[in-house]
């Protein structure tokens, strides 16, 4: 069973056809969980891919701010199935606060 840190970041999504969509939706999520802390760019981003999707699969998306300094957020994201199904993508992010 995942435990989800507070502050979270949590959305159903349908994966769509486009190519990194799973990229995207973790990036998405990502940058949803730090709303509210100014512009961000990106430093780094890292995704690690479990079982295979599909277009049209549902899913769950949850992220959080896993660490913040004075100029960079740390920010993590999961792709599950839902109700606490398998994961099958998990991303981390380092953005740089612009403002």
């Amino acid at each position: 069973m995942r435990l989800s840190p507070p502050h979270t970041y949590h959305a159903e999504v349908v994966l769509g056809p486009e190519r990194g969509a799973v990229a995207g939706l973790l990036e998405g999520a990502q940058r949803a969980a730090a709303e509210g802390r100014g512009a961000l760019i990106v430093v780094t981003q890292s995704i690690e891919f479990g079982p295979s999707t599909a277009a049209g699969d549902r899913l769950e998306v949850r992220s959080w701010v896993d660490r913040a300094t004075r100029t960079l957020l740390f920010v993590q994201a999961e792709l599950a199935r839902p109700d606490g199904g398998q994961v099958v993508a998990t991303g981390s992010g380092v953005y740089r606060i612009a403002s």
